[in-house]
């Protein structure tokens, strides 16, 4: 009687009012859950549901021709949550098919029947009552995400990896009906700079899962490297997916992205690496955008193949290389017809490995003189009949490149989305606009009141691959961040939370043009996927309520407040998130010695587990900083792992962070932190030396 009541009510406050009535009196309510992103509407009520090792998931169809699409609806979605029970409560649950619209005693019912349509694509409603749960979705995209609140309303222990004693598996009783409020809801990775292997993407892809992100924008070549395999261009990961440094005078330490011999830093996907990230997210209903580069930021692909450069003399010897961090790169010769036959066969490679509708061509800071200094593009202008002062005809140049890939892909059946300065010649159609430059929003507003859809990630609120804390030391407008070394500026979590995709200034009947928001990641000074996690959260948190919650139920207290206990989920599933505040001490050093002297700490009480030890020298006050020329870490007296480098701290630091190795914790042992130091130009500093969890 109930089920077939709650079937007949579903939406009404009659229904409210019954489903409040069944939860009353198992259970005094609670506080109102901590989810993230916000639901639209979400009403609480008393009692609990729980979890037992005897529950069935049914995964109901939808309406179909045959049962076998209908039962694929839920199925699926029902398949990955018992993955997901069984790892953290190690119960084993039993999978079956239920044609359903109701609830059914006793169990978790996934449905696509009897959905509200209103929801549109990506909604769903969750009813948890004491005796089943069930989350009712007009397509299996919502259905996943109803799953991923369900998770969010367990302990946070649920998003362990194995099972844990003593856990209380249950679900408050409540109402969700919940959509997103922008289709695009993304995060970029940059995978060129540093190279993050197959389980790494796979970890990085579970986690934005879990936010309701849906778009996964992957940096797959730029200047110092090549990411992904193209059959019929075998140098470009044979050759450019190789370089002999870092960079970025980071630590050689801090990354395992280096190949057996330890000379050759970076690596590529295969195809078949690739075809198995699409299909992992596709399980997690993310679509992966590939970017391959065009015309500018080239230099990876011209290194492999120069022939399609601009500045390539008799022999085409090269003009490139991967080890070079100051200059924005070589472009590539639009006006030659070989050059464009290389792009579409690299482009129809791209397409065959990632089904999704957007491929991503960058278009962003094309060093256009390689067009001016060169003959073929010279006359090209001239026979096309552009005209202009400056920089002008050459923008319109790219414009008119651009506006020939975007229709070309257009033919092969998607869109081409590029970087905001593919509109700088003009508007370019049948494509898409990732508007990432700040101000008014100026080419957004020219794309969107074009007809073209738009993505918003402005750097001053969008870029998470910078610091998000730090200070003005001594008024000299030098930020400072207890954090890695860093791409200059700050960007906020409240400047991330409060940021609105909408520009100002658009009008009104233009706003559906824009699709939501995205974070980007890019990697300069991300060499490593704890690094990585510890840029993206908790910011990426506040990114996904800026695309999914409607702005007028957002509230940064409360954020902040449902913040502390979603700190938790993510430190139970692992990630290495930003705890916003000062890593724990290990030492402090006083007047810096005026020559190189070894100075020793004793460190047992912060060594608790084998493994990496981060060490980061921070200058604190004194009109001298302090050099580093090594750090030690010595187990009983005996020195187990040392980090040579040049290193300093003070205003303007370089290299300050040192990565030291425990193999093995040995009980009672005394473990001794050693560095030589001195003082430049005098022994006036003094500092702390932290332990971060960055690396």
């Amino acid at each position: 009687m109930i089920a077939s009541t709650i079937s007949v009510f579903r939406g009404s406050h009659r229904y409210l009012a019954l489903l409040f009535w069944v939860c009353l009196g198992w259970a005094s309510a609670g506080a109102a859950p901590a989810l993230i992103p916000l639901p639209q509407v979400l009403q609480t009520s008393n009692g609990v549901f729980t979890l037992c090792p005897e529950q069935v998931i049914s995964g109901a169809p939808s309406p179909a021709p045959t049962m076998l699409l209908a039962n694929a609806a839920g199925r699926e979605t029902a398949e990955y949550l018992a993955v997901q029970l069984y790892k953290s409560t190690g119960y084993r649950f039993l999978i079956q098919t239920n044609s359903g619209s109701f609830a059914v005693a006793q169990a978790i019912v996934l449905t696509t029947n009897g959905a509200l349509a209103s929801l549109g694509a990506e909604g769903y409603e969750l009813t948890v009552l004491t005796n089943s749960v069930l989350i009712r979705a007009p397509t299996p995209a919502g259905l996943f995400y109803g799953v991923q609140t369900l998770l969010q309303l367990l302990p946070p222990e649920v998003y362990l990896s194995r099972p844990r004693a003593g856990v209380s598996w249950t679900v408050p009783c409540l109402y969700v009906q919940d959509s997103p409020r922008f289709p695009w809801r993304g995060w970029m990775l940059d995978s060129v700079r540093h190279f993050f292997n197959k389980d790494e993407v796979k970890q990085l892809i579970d986690t934005m899962a879990m936010h309701k992100l849906n778009m996964f924008h992957w940096h797959l070549d730029d200047d110092s490297g090549w990411r992904l395999e193209i059959q019929k261009y075998p140098l470009l990961t044979q050759t450019s997916a190789w370089r002999t440094d870092i960079m970025w005078n980071l630590n050689p330490r801090s990354s395992t992205a280096w190949d057996a011999t330890g000379t050759n830093y970076g690596g590529y996907y295969s195809q078949a690496d690739a075809r198995e990230i699409v299909e992992y997210a596709r399980q997690r209903h993310i679509t992966i955008v590939p970017e391959i580069e065009m015309p500018g930021h080239s230099s990876s692909a011209l290194y492999a193949y120069p022939q399609y450069a601009c500045m390539c003399p008799v022999g085409c010897s090269n003009q490139y290389s991967l080890n070079v961090t100051s200059y924005i790169g070589g472009a590539f010769c639009i006006a030659r017809p070989e050059t464009t036959n290389f792009l579409h066969d690299v482009l129809t490679e791209v397409m065959q490995v990632f089904p999704g509708p957007y491929i991503h061509i960058g278009g962003d800071e094309v060093r256009y003189t390689n067009w001016m200094n060169h003959a073929l593009d010279q006359a090209m202008t001239n026979s096309l009949g552009i005209s202009g002062t400056g920089l002008t005809p050459w923008q319109k140049y790219q414009a008119w490149f651009t506006q020939g890939i975007a229709n070309w892909i257009k033919s092969q059946g998607r869109t081409m989305i590029g970087w905001s300065e593919i509109m700088n010649g003009g508007t370019i159609t049948n494509a898409a606009l990732m508007d990432w430059l700040t101000g008014t929003s100026s080419k957004a507003i020219q794309a969107a009141t074009n007809g073209e859809n738009v993505v918003m990630t402005a750097t001053t609120n969008m870029y998470i691959n910078k610091w998000e804390t730090g200070t003005d030391q001594n008024g000299g407008g030098v930020v400072w961040s207890n954090e890695p070394p860093g791409q200059s500026g700050l960007v906020l979590l409240t400047n991330v939370y409060n940021y609105e995709p909408i520009p100002v200034g658009l009008p009104a009947a233009y706003t559906n043009r824009i699709l939501g928001a995205q974070g980007n990641s890019w990697s300069e000074w991300i060499p490593s996927l704890n690094n990585m996690q510890f840029r993206m959260y908790p910011r990426l948190c506040a990114i996904a309520e800026v695309d999914w919650t409607q702005p007028a139920l957002k509230n940064w207290t409360d954020f902040t407040n449902r913040l502390v206990t979603h700190k938790l989920r993510l430190n139970r599933a692992g990630v290495n998130y930003n705890p916003s505040g000062t890593p724990p001490e290990l030492a402090t050093w006083g007047l810096g010695p005026a020559t190189y002297s070894t100075l020793s700490w004793n460190i047992t009480s912060s060594v608790t587990n084998a493994g990496e030890i981060d060490i980061s020298f921070c200058w604190k006050t004194g009109s001298n900083g302090l050099d580093v020329a090594w750090a030690a870490l010595s187990e009983n007296g005996a020195e187990i792992d040392r980090d040579t480098h040049a290193g300093f701290t003070g205003v303007s630091p370089v290299k300050p962070a040192y990565i030291l190795r425990l193999p093995a914790l040995r009980p009672g042992a005394t473990y001794t932190l050693s560095a030589s130091v001195q003082g430049r130009g005098g022994t006036n500093s003094t500092g702390i030396i932290y332990r971060p969890n960055w690396d």
